[in-house]
């Protein structure tokens, strides 16, 4: 799991550590950087997966502009650290994926200072290798005269140390995604183009619960999702037609009141909230999705009692199968779903400081605490919330 991510010179973000758990939520005032926050991530995920150019990161959920809105645009002290933004991960060890500039050569794009030493590194390595001579005794030994083994064991380490020291990320960082699923997406049948196996905007849902029924080895997913599903009390299960064209992607969900011959229809007669819904529950219990991403404005189409218990259960489904994720809100709702004694969940209170930078709070357990984190945030006892009117 991300310990903690640490962003330098990304947009309104000059400088700023969050420390995380696996259900983090950010809170605060419109145009405070809680989204730039999530996108200083993604845009080092991309530069950690060697996907800097502007169709990748488009599908990451960042929001392309020129490279020259992508840097921070305050007045700095100074100029050297101004040119780069530098994106630190910390897990089991401090990891640097990405210090990005601009091409001197092609304002247009990006260079990851990281990969040229990455890159760098790589060559010396194999310059070492090489020329220590343990790769002419490969050659000339045979498997079964042990001779490869005992040309690898003769191997001179320090000569691999510049290429060891290089940073290296996993998965969790590199396949890191912010999620803001839209209804439209959410109601198409056809087959999409996204990352597989979820768009950000909710693109492939159907298609990828389809391939989880389909397999005898995530029928336990498929049924832990509909079991999820009883939040809503109108909700009486679904189904995945067999008979639909292979390029067709369709559900079947069961309404309890309707009248028996009317009991199903499908995604296109379906409420905002259940396909919002359907969409977060399958993002946290399916292990084919990311282990590390975020959603921007989880709240959407959603009750206010509903807010408060999706939260809860989300929380607990990050720490069952295993995921990560910082969502946003502007729901106060969302908060009161949260459990701060539980130091998995964390709630950070974003804001801009006098010169404009996005800085982020985190808000601790208080167990003289009375009142609601909902009306803890809406009084203003935390901040969070405009102070010019």
């Amino acid at each position: 799991m991300v310990e903690s991510i640490e962003i330098k010179n990304f947009k309104s973000v000059v400088d700023l550590k969050l420390e995380l758990g696996s259900f983090n939520v950010l809170v605060g005032e419109n145009g405070c950087g809680k989204s730039n926050i999530l996108e200083g991530i993604a845009f080092g995920a991309a530069a950690a997966a060697n996907k800097l150019d502007y169709e990748f990161l488009g599908s990451r959920g960042i929001r392309v502009t020129n490279p020259e809105f992508i840097l921070s645009a305050f007045p700095h002290k100074n100029k050297k650290n101004s040119k780069s933004f530098l994106i630190t991960v910390e897990n089991k060890h401090t990891i640097k994926i990405a210090d990005i500039f601009i091409d001197p050569e092609n304002p247009k794009k990006w260079i990851d200072r990281v990969k040229l030493d990455s890159d760098i590194a790589m060559a010396k390595a194999l310059k070492a290798f090489i020329d220590s001579g343990v790769f002419k005794k490969m050659l000339g030994g045979k498997p079964k005269t042990g001779k490869w083994e005992e040309a690898s064991s003769s191997t001179d380490e320090s000569r691999f140390q510049d290429y060891k020291e290089v940073n290296t990320v996993g998965p969790e960082i590199s396949n890191y995604i912010i999620y803001s699923p839209e209804q439209t997406s959410l109601r198409k049948f056809e087959e999409t183009n996204q990352i597989y196996p979820l768009g950000i905007k909710g693109e492939g849902l159907f298609q990828y619960l389809k391939e989880l029924a389909s397999s005898p080895k995530t029928a336990k997913t498929i049924k832990e999702i509909e079991e999820s599903l009883s939040l809503l009390d109108w909700y009486d299960g679904f189904e995945l037609p067999n008979g639909a064209m292979s390029n067709e992607f369709y559900l079947r969900i069961k309404d309890k009141y309707l009248a028996p011959e009317l009991q199903y229809f499908d995604q296109r007669s379906a409420n905002e909230g259940f396909l919002f819904l359907l969409f977060y529950l399958t993002l946290f219990i399916a292990k084919g999705t990311p282990t590390f991403f975020a959603i921007d404005n989880i709240d959407t189409a959603l009750n206010p009692k509903l807010c408060a218990k999706l939260t809860r259960t989300l929380a607990e489904l990050a720490k069952k199968h295993k995921k990560q994720v910082i969502v946003t809100t502007q729901n106060p709702a969302i908060l009161d779903g949260l459990n701060l004694k539980d130091d998995s969940q964390r709630l950070f209170v974003v804001r801009r400081s006098d010169e404009g930078h996005t800085k982020a709070k985190r808000v601790d357990y208080n167990p003289k605490r009375e009142m609601k984190l909902s009306e803890i945030w809406t009084n203003g006892f935390i901040g969070g919330l405009p102070e010019n009117f």
